[in-house]
């Protein structure tokens, strides 16, 4: 078996990238015809050489299992690609939350509103849209649905979930630290608030502690998923080292 055979087996069923596989691939292809040198030094010949060094590396099946083990979650080239995802959901988040047309639009009507109840000498009406009663506008949806609009009650129910799925998703699996599902939680609930600060000062949209308890019920939405792939994973990795023990001594 020549060495190029044996090192595309051995990275050929590794969970990374195909760029990943090529740069492992390249390193153990170093390490063998560096081994083969040094047999050749000490008198050896050229093809008994070979045969010695895959001989003395070990079977496939066993390379290829402690290299998956000792593989991240995320490649160096896997990893870019999901930072920069994250940094595009960021940006859109964002955009969708503070800079959007729409917000802007609620905007002109709070900030006209406001000057309204002020001049019709009703100042305490100028916090109309504010909540701070947990739960409360949840039972209203629940229970006086017939008030509302099925757009409306999903844009403020599933959105408020659905916009903060990808941050408990992304933070776990992009930084170590985060791989615990109650750091997650309280830094979601941490963005939540700054966002809905930013939103009351420049009256963007209304402060509601119901879409904090949605905000962050999305974070733990996207750990749990988070936790799903690495299950996944862990059982394609499983699975290859089960049919790595059945990969027969190469001669």
């Amino acid at each position: 078996m020549k060495f190029e055979q044996y090192a595309e087996q051995v990275v050929s069923h590794l969970p990374c990238s195909k760029w990943e596989k090529q740069d492992l691939k390249d390193e153990l292809l170093d390490h063998l015809n560096s081994m083969k040198v040094e047999l050749i030094e000490e008198g050896y010949g050229e093809h008994e050489a070979v045969s010695q060094t895959i001989q003395r590396f070990g079977p496939i099946g066993q390379i290829r299992r402690q290299l998956s083990e000792s593989l991240p979650l995320l490649d160096k080239y896997m990893r870019k690609w999901f930072m920069l995802l994250f940094y595009l959901y960021v940006s859109i988040a964002s955009y969708l939350l503070l800079l959007s047309p729409d917000r802007w639009r609620r905007r002109a009507f709070s900030v006209e509103w406001k000057q309204r109840m002020i001049e019709y000498g009703v100042p305490q009406y100028t916090h109309l849209f504010q909540n701070a009663k947990p739960f409360q506008t949840l039972s209203d949806y629940i229970f006086h649905y017939d008030n509302y609009s099925f757009g409306t009650i999903m844009y403020n129910l599933v959105g408020n979930i659905a916009v903060f799925v990808p941050l408990g998703f992304f933070l776990p699996l992009l930084f170590v630290s985060f791989q615990n599902m109650h750091r997650v939680f309280f830094l979601t609930l941490g963005a939540s608030l700054v966002i809905e600060m930013l939103q009351f000062l420049f009256a963007l949209g209304s402060i509601d502690v119901d879409d904090l308890l949605l905000n962050g019920l999305g974070g733990l939405v996207g750990y749990g998923l988070f936790r799903v792939g690495t299950s996944m994973m862990d059982r394609y990795r499983r699975k290859i080292q089960s049919d790595d023990d059945l990969t027969a001594t190469p001669s």
